[in-house]
């Protein structure tokens, strides 16, 4: 199930050996795919292009009005009786809700935004009110806004979302290039790799604990993985719209790659030469490696890693931990450690 330990790996305290990562042949590559198949080039992952900026609503201004002076954006009375999620005829493929998810998307990436629905007995409200400062952000920035009641967006948010009265719809998803994971930053990378991780709310926890604990990107495959959808968009409470997250074709291959610029690959994979996750030196550029539900780290992905580290556990009688959870502790231990030595 694994390749073999690194011996001189990053122990806390101890840092790399002269050389860094292995620089060695590849290894557990496992089988080349064609020359068309994604991921096969050099750092490249699957780019769906540019976001569109989204239709606005015929003859109406930035500020949601007509060019008649009448508002295109009153209360409109049943909407989607679905239980959740878009459907066909609404002005995006994926959303994402709450007041704080949708006033950083609307700050940092305006023109992924192609609609916002707002509940008007907030919208209405002062400046204080979060809703009300989303309203007036998306009307600088352009974007087409439309009031809906709350029973509309309880429905369209689904059972038991926290909504807060705002909605943001998006287009199609855009995945990053990997080589963007990779850019110089004011810390060294920290990744996060996925190996058939399935479970879409799975994926989405993990994109929420990434993006809160200061993780630079994920990476997951373009088969047998779950990809970002709207579900994932929910369950990851808007990270997936902050977080660059690239497909590639070849995770071994990726991981490979990633070695090539200094990172060093540590699977999360129970193994008898495994150790302390608090033994890895988080100063270094890591790339945490998680498995699929059930299965976990796949052996050719297993031998591509530099390391392998378990989290202590006091208790096995109900097996291991769930992925996503798995995934925060991992990176909360080395934000702990790189917290701790910030100056």
């Amino acid at each position: 199930m694994s390749g073999p330990r690194r011996n001189d790996g990053p122990r806390r305290g101890g840092g790399p050996r002269p050389g860094g990562p292995r620089t060695g042949g590849p290894r557990g590559e496992g089988p080349r795919t064609d020359s068309t198949r994604r991921g096969d080039g050099p750092l490249t992952g699957r780019v769906e292009g540019p976001r569109p900026d989204g239709p606005r609503v015929e003859g109406s201004r930035p500020d949601g009005r007509r060019a008649d002076g009448s508002r295109s954006d009153r209360p409109r009375g049943g909407g989607p009786s679905h239980a959740g999620g878009p459907r066909p005829g609404d002005p995006g493929e994926r959303m994402v809700y709450g007041a704080g998810p949708v006033a950083e998307l609307i700050a940092r990436r305006p023109k992924s935004v192609r609609a916002v629905w707002v509940d008007p007995r907030r919208a209405d409200r002062t400046t204080s009110d979060p809703v009300a400062a989303i309203v007036i952000a998306a009307r600088l920035a352009g974007i087409t806004l439309e009031d809906r009641d709350r029973p509309t967006l309880d429905r369209i948010a689904g059972e038991g979302a926290r909504h807060q009265g705002v909605i943001a719809w998006l287009g199609p998803f855009s995945y990053a290039h990997l080589e963007t994971l990779v850019e110089p930053g004011d810390e060294p990378p920290l990744l996060v790799a996925l190996d058939g991780v399935e479970d879409p709310r799975n994926l989405g926890a993990i994109l929420r604990s990434a993006y809160l604990l200061g993780a630079g990107g994920v990476i997951i495959p373009d088969h047998r993985a779950a990809q970002v959808t709207s579900l994932v968009a929910k369950a990851s409470a808007g990270a997936s719209e902050l977080l660059p997250i690239a497909q590639v074709g070849n995770l071994v291959r990726a991981l490979d790659q990633l070695r090539e610029h200094g990172l060093w690959r540590v699977a999360v994979h129970a193994t008898e030469d495994a150790q302390d996750i608090s033994t890895i030196d988080g100063a270094l550029g890591l790339c945490i490696v998680l498995g699929g539900e059930g299965a976990g780290v796949r052996p050719l992905v297993a031998q591509s890693c530099d390391f392998h580290a378990i989290i202590p556990m006091a208790r096995t009688a109900v097996g291991s931990f769930n992925v996503s959870v798995a995934a925060s502790l991992a990176l909360y231990e080395i934000r702990r450690q790189r917290t701790r030595r910030a100056p």
